[in-house]
C-alpha cells in the first residue's frame, strides 16, 4: 500500500480549504483526480505533528469552527485515524452530489467504496483505476458548470505516456467552466515559479481568472529547500469559484500563516511563507 502518510502539512493545507470550499458551492458532482484512501491510521510523528496535530492544538476560530476539524473529529482523529480527501468530501456533501474518484492503485479504490458503502453513498461514487490524465481528457468525459474538480497530484508538470499533464485537465475544466481546484507541491523557488509561468499561461489562454495560495518554507532558495516535513512547499489554485469560496481560501491561508509563523521541525526552524496570485 503507497500511501502510508496522512496528516502532514500538505494535508493541512489542501484539506481545510477543500471542505469550505465545498460546503459554499455545493456541486451536483465531484471528481478528484489522485483520490487515494478514504481514511488512514496515523500515528503521532514529526511528520503529522507539524501537520494536523499542531493544528488541532492551535487556538484558532478559524479551524477549529471548519467543516475540516469537526469530520476529522467526528471520524476519530483523537483515536489517531485521518479522513482523508474522499472521506471528507462524502462526508460534506453526503448525498446531495455525485462522486467520481480517480487513482492508479485498486486497494485505494476499494476502500473508497467501501466508505460510501458505509455512509449509504455507494449507488452515488464510480471509482476508475488508471492514468486519471487520459481519463479526465477523454472526449467521452464531460464536465460542465455543474462540476467540481479536486486536481491533487504532486508534480503538476509532470506528464503521462500522452505528453498530457494536469495542467491539460486543468485547461479542459476551465473551458468548460467548471469549478476547479488543484493542489500542488514543490521543492524549490525555481520549481515554484515554473507552476506560477503555468497558470498564468493557463489564464492569458482562456481569458480568466486564476487564484493560487502557497504556502513554502522559508529556508526554500531557488534550487532546493533544507527542510521537508513531508512538503517543502504547497499551493492550490483555483478557477470559476464564487467570491465566498475565495474568502474562505484567504481566510484559511491566513491560519496557516499564523500557525506556522514560529514553527520548528526536528530542532529545526521551519517557519513558513504564506502568498497569493491572481492571473488573468
Amino acid at each position: 500500500m503507497p500511501y502510508r502518510h496522512a496528516g502532514e502539512v500538505g494535508d493541512v493545507w489542501k484539506h481545510l480549504p477543500l471542505c469550505e470550499i465545498l460546503k459554499i458551492e455545493k456541486p451536483l458532482k465531484y471528481h478528484e483526480s489522485n483520490a487515494a484512501y478514504a481514511g488512514y491510521a496515523i500515528s503521532e510523528n514529526p511528520k503529522t505533528g507539524y501537520g494536523v496535530f499542531r493544528a488541532l492544538r492551535w487556538n484558532s476560530d478559524v479551524f477549529h469552527s471548519s467543516e475540516y476539524c469537526s469530520i476529522l473529529k467526528k471520524n476519530g482523529i483523537d483515536g489517531f485515524h485521518y479522513t482523508g480527501s474522499p472521506g471528507l468530501a462524502m462526508e460534506t456533501l453526503l448525498d446531495k452530489a455525485r462522486y467520481f474518484f480517480h487513482d492508479i492503485e485498486q486497494e485505494a479504490l476499494d476502500d473508497i467504496e467501501a466508505f460510501a458503502g458505509r455512509k449509504g453513498l455507494r449507488g452515488y461514487t464510480k471509482t476508475y483505476c488508471g492514468d486519471s490524465i487520459r481519463a479526465f481528457l477523454d472526449e467521452k468525459y464531460l464536465v460542465d458548470e455543474n462540476d467540481f474538480l479536486f486536481l491533487d497530484p504532486y508534480s503538476p508538470l509532470d506528464k503521462n505516456g500522452m505528453g498530457a499533464s494536469f495542467f491539460d485537465i486543468f485547461d479542459k475544466s476551465i473551458a468548460a467552466k467548471s469549478k476547479t481546484l488543484m493542489w500542488y507541491g514543490y521543492e524549490s523557488l525555481n520549481g515554484k515559479d515554473l507552476i506560477m509561468r503555468q497558470l498564468k499561461r493557463l489564464a492569458n489562454r482562456n481569458n480568466v481568472k486564476i487564484s493560487s495560495f502557497d504556502a513554502w518554507q522559508k529556508s526554500m532558495d531557488a534550487h532546493g529547500c533544507e527542510i521537508n516535513p513531508g512538503v517543502p512547499g504547497c499551493g492550490l489554485a483555483c478557477a470559476h469559484l464564487s467570491s465566498e469560496s475565495i474568502a474562505a481560501l484567504r481566510l484559511c491561508l491566513g491560519f496557516v500563516a499564523d500557525c506556522y509563523a514560529h514553527a520548528a521541525y526536528c530542532g529545526n526552524e521551519a517557519a513558513l511563507f504564506t502568498g497569493m496570485n491572481e492571473f488573468y
